[in-house]
């Protein structure tokens, strides 16, 4: 399921561009700030994020769809520990990174003006999958000693909200986007970069909390038309 569905998005996306009338893809370099409920879990704090978006427009019509792809990091901590191999002293690295990836349908309205930039509004639906890996390492650059995924779930996320396309050259076929979303998921089990906590023998318990993402997304992209 995982990997059929990225491959299904991307067959609908090839099968409709023979029939659309204009193409727009881009990378997007998003900052996401948590709201709401979210914002009392987590603190506030900036998550980077990055997307990859692909778009088609319906003939003769201002209406755009398409999918976008996303990963995100809203939580990170690293620890040492001695207790990471019985029988010895040495101290460990112990990164822990919490992380999100989401794939989501587009649906863009972006009519034709006599302005030289272009507004638009959009909403998207689709599939959350939150982790949290962990590796130990000697030291930074080492390779890891044991790495594994300690909790993941998934939800349903939904976006909505707009943003205007800037020409980089009147007429040409590439342009900036600055666009903000508001983003919103269903419940899940999640962990927190505090939610890991050890004792004085160097064992972790992990206190998982279920809540759902509430966000702000402001983001700048690269888009090119074609």
């Amino acid at each position: 399921m995982k990997k059929s569905l990225p491959l299904f998005c991307l067959f609908f996306f090839l099968c409709f561009t023979a029939f659309s009338q204009k193409n727009i893809l881009g990378i997007h370099i998003n900052t996401r700030i948590p709201t709401g409920d979210f914002k009392s879990e987590v603190g506030s704090m900036f998550f980077p994020s990055i997307s990859v978006n692909g778009l088609f427009q319906l003939p003769k019509t201002p209406i755009y769809f398409g999918g976008e792809m996303g990963y995100s990091r809203y939580g990170t901590m690293m620890t040492r520990s001695n207790n990471v191999i019985n029988g010895t002293d040495q101290s460990f690295r112990i990164r822990r990174n919490n992380n999100a990836v989401y794939l989501t349908g587009v649906v863009r309205v972006m009519p034709q003006t006599s302005f030289w930039v272009k507004p638009f509004i959009e909403g998207q639906f689709g599939g959350i999958h939150a982790y949290t890996r962990s590796r130990v390492r000697e030291n930074r650059i080492s390779e890891p000693i044991s790495s594994g995924t300690e909790l993941a779930d998934w939800s349903t996320i939904y976006q909505l909200g707009g943003g205007i396309l800037i020409p980089i050259e009147k007429g040409k076929a590439t342009f900036i986007e600055l666009r903000v979303n508001y983003v919103n998921t269903g419940n899940m089990n999640i962990l927190t970069k505090n939610d890991a906590h050890y004792n004085d023998q160097g064992n972790v318990t992990l206190s998982s909390r279920n809540t759902a993402f509430q966000l702000i997304q402001p983001s700048i992209a690269v888009k090119f038309a074609f």
